[in-house]
């Protein structure tokens, strides 16, 4: 790939800066345009020699890309390498539809048609900002940044690349956390609308309820297999989930849970276990079958999504900030519950599954003000069982 002419101009008006432009054809054979800013230039001349020095590079560093620079486009790049992840199995089915659908939405119209070594620090800056003027949340920016960076990352740690064209680029900041939970009164709503809106039989029965007792990922939900569930022991056991891929010749399908820590058996809260007790009463199920499905066949985690949805609409439930209730939001609030009920940390992360301790304090730890009370209390009550000096002066205060 060549490029075979550059062009200078200024931008409005006397005392604006200059702009440089490349042309070179694309893998379809069809012009494009590279841009530069000069910021540098005085003038029309010197614009005009910066901008052949800067030609002259991109023709030498074109040169010296033997894979990933001279004809190759950021999609085709970008897509070749997701599927190569996803043949070696670096990535899951889901992580991969993910990333497609990211893509799709959020690179490919600004950078597609750029060729994959000429993207600077310029070009990606300018792309920040359009995502940033999209309204995109510091999240979506976040995670969406990452995944081009990581294509990036692996040519230019290869020596596929002569430049990081992300070195100068601020990362954008990831969003905190959004963590909600239910006040007394609205989980007592849920409640009643679990057991007034379907019978045991039903799938949703214990398919809310498992969000709601244990704290599981919808994944997990969709996943669970009666051979899960411990009677004897009053256990469950996470070992499985149904992953989402979306697109041609992709589906459903049954993997490991999120994380190594994700796989993981915890007590069952008695409530929960009576309601798993009443469905296998009924439906008299095999041990390989799952728990929120029909029979062999796992309910896909849009379904469950459709179903819970409607269930919210139907009776009107809110959260603690009166937004509807999803059913991320029940696992959020059973673990905000489980700090307010004073859990030691490493066992709530357990149950949680989650990565680490540090993750669970950091997404939970303020989650609600009871907490801290709780644990000014906790912490005077020991104090009091240790010393009795304290003690000892409010004694002698008082006799004052």
């Amino acid at each position: 790939m060549k490029y075979t002419a550059v062009s200078v101009r200024q931008l409005d008006r006397k005392g604006k800066p200059w702009q440089a432009r490349a042309k070179y054809k694309d893998t379809q054979g069809k012009w494009k345009e590279l841009s530069k800013m000069l910021p540098d230039a005085k003038g029309k001349r010197e614009a005009q020699r910066i901008a052949k020095e800067w030609l002259d590079a991109l023709n030498a560093e074109a040169d010296l890309m033997p894979n990933a620079g001279k004809a190759s486009t950021v999609d085709k790049t970008f897509i070749e390498y997701l599927k190569h992840q996803l043949d070696t199995g670096e990535i899951e089915r889901s992580t991969y539809s993910n990333s497609i659908h990211s893509y799709n939405k959020y690179i490919k119209p600004y950078l597609g048609d750029y060729i994959f070594a000429t993207v600077d620090n310029t070009v990606i800056n300018s792309w920040l900002t359009k995502l940033y003027n999209l309204g995109l949340s510091q999240n979506t920016i976040h995670t969406t940044y990452a995944r081009l960076k990581k294509v990036y990352n692996y040519f230019y740690n290869n020596g596929e690349l002569l430049k990081d064209p992300f070195k100068g680029v601020k990362m954008p900041k990831k969003g905190d956390v959004k963590v909600t939970h239910l006040t007394n009164e609205q989980m007592d709503n849920v409640l009643e609308a679990v057991y007034l809106d379907f019978e045991p039989q039903d799938p949703m029965y214990v398919g809310i309820l498992l969000a709601f007792y244990a704290g599981l990922r919808r994944g997990e939900i969709c996943g669970l297999r009666w051979n899960d569930i411990d009677f004897n022991r009053h256990t469950i056991r996470v070992r499985s989930a149904v992953g989402v891929s979306e697109g041609k010749g992709l589906g459903d399908y049954t993997k490991n849970p999120k994380n190594k820590s994700s796989t993981r058996t915890f007590p069952m809260l008695p409530q929960l276990e009576q309601a798993l007790k009443e469905r296998k009463a009924l439906i008299g199920p095999q041990d390989n079958w799952f728990v929120v499905g029909e029979e062999e066949q796992f309910m896909r985690p849009q379904q469950y999504n459709r179903l819970f949805s409607e269930f919210v609409d139907r009776n009107n439930l809110v959260d603690a900030y009166g937004k509807k209730i999803v059913p991320h939001g029940l696992r959020h609030n059973f673990a905000t519950v489980g700090i307010r009920a004073g859990m030691d940390i490493a066992s709530l992360a357990l149950m949680m599954g989650h990565a680490s301790r540090a993750m669970t304090l950091d997404t939970y730890g303020d989650a609600n003000a009871d907490a801290l009370s709780l644990a000014s209390v906790k912490l005077t009550d020991t104090f009091k069982e240790n010393t009795s000096y304290w003690e000892d002066r409010q004694e002698s205060d008082k006799g004052e």
